[in-house]
């Protein structure tokens, strides 16, 4: 199959991982993509893929907008042919879906998560998205992948998405590039770590207090935060007089991987809210396919079927601190390298990326016999 994907993601973009990993899946399985996004020209140099770089706008808020009306003008004036499939990120939805649509195209609609933000835009990007569902119940997008089965039932519910338009797509993991490394011992301390955007809304300012009780428990530990975010003035000043809280601004992909296999426990801090609950976080599976323990919240959007409490342990809101540190000051060399391994062979027979992949096949073929 042809295939062109119009992504809001960026290449050197922490939320890109899926993009590049279902993108590659699907060349490798012999179909021919090509990417669209912001990105300038040469960036995707060395890629699988073929790269179209469109202008966009550099402003928070009109990045989606721009880089769609600029999408929507390229199809009408070069009208690609022996193109089987559009697919398309929902931001871009309200402004390229309808072009598309009348150019005869069919589109899949990619939906990795409803607005996060808790700002002003956030509420407004609400409107978006549920336009966006709006146009896949109408049959102006032929249909939708989602990351979750709390996803998919979200969509349903709030927009009346009929289940059979959806496609579950779930985060995977590269298991050659998110693996453990040797020689974790507890003795050194307990290694903490959290990956990804350092918001408030995130739940990460509730981590150093965590490690802090850790620490008055006697129990020598550290903790890592890798990311950027509105929340890291408020972590550089608790840095400042913590010298066991280690700040990272956000890295690549191998430098992340690299520094996760050294740790011990990986951290859901994120909320019992409507974003979180249907979230598939890309950083579970990294966590649990570099053989680290998870300790987080008690939630759907954290909640793996199949997993023990020994190695995948979720806890309610109020007594994350309390029970948290009852459960790490329980762990020793025994425990910790049992629960690794089973962390590891759990994310190496339910987070391939191969899974994903197949799926997202299925609903681009889907899609075509739908014509």
């Amino acid at each position: 199959m042809n295939i062109i994907w119009v992504t809001v993601r960026n290449l050197n973009d922490f939320c890109s991982t899926t993009t590049s990993a279902l993108s590659n899946g699907l060349i490798d399985a012999g179909h021919e993509l090509a990417l669209i996004n912001g990105d300038s020209a040469g960036v995707h140099s060395g890629q699988k893929w073929a790269h179209i770089g469109l202008k966009q706008s550099s402003y928070k808020g009109m990045k989606a907008t721009s880089l769609a009306s600029s999408a929507a003008k390229w199809f009408t004036t070069n009208k690609p042919t022996h193109i089987d499939v559009v697919v398309i990120d929902w931001p871009l939805a309200p402004r390229l879906a309808p072009v598309l649509n009348k150019l005869g195209y069919q589109i899949i609609l990619m939906d990795r998560s409803p607005p996060a933000d808790a700002s002003l835009l956030g509420k407004l990007q609400w409107r978006v998205w549920k336009r966006a569902w709006n146009m896949v119940k109408v049959g102006v997008i032929t249909l939708g992948c989602v990351v979750s089965e709390q996803h998919l039932k979200f969509v349903q519910q709030r927009c009346f998405v009929a289940p059979e338009r959806m496609y579950i797509i779930s985060a995977g993991v590269d298991l050659e590039l998110f693996s453990p490394s040797k020689n974790r011992n507890l003795s050194d301390g307990l290694r903490l770590v959290y990956h990804g955007q350092l918001d408030k809304h995130r739940g990460v300012l509730s981590l150093p207090m965590l490690v802090q009780k850790l620490i008055s428990r006697g129990i020598k530990a550290q903790l890592t935060l890798v990311g950027d975010g509105n929340a890291v003035p408020s972590l550089k000043n608790i840095q400042h007089h913590s010298p066991w809280l280690n700040l990272h601004s956000r890295m690549s992909q191998s430098d992340v991987s690299a520094l996760i296999s050294r740790q011990h426990i990986g951290l859901l801090p994120m909320p019992e809210t409507p974003v979180w609950s249907l979230a598939s976080p890309l950083k579970r599976s990294e966590y649990l396919a570099s053989g680290l323990l998870v300790l987080g919240i008690d939630h759907s959007g954290h909640v793996l079927e199949g997993t023990a409490p020994e190695w995948f342990h979720l806890l309610p809101q109020h007594d994350f601190h309390s029970l948290g540190v009852e459960w790490m000051a329980g762990l020793n060399q025994n425990l910790f390298e049992t629960g690794s391994e089973q962390a590891r062979f759990y994310a190496s027979e339910k987070y391939s990326w191969d899974h994903s992949v197949n799926i997202f096949i299925d609903a681009l073929h889907a899609c075509k016999q739908d014509e």
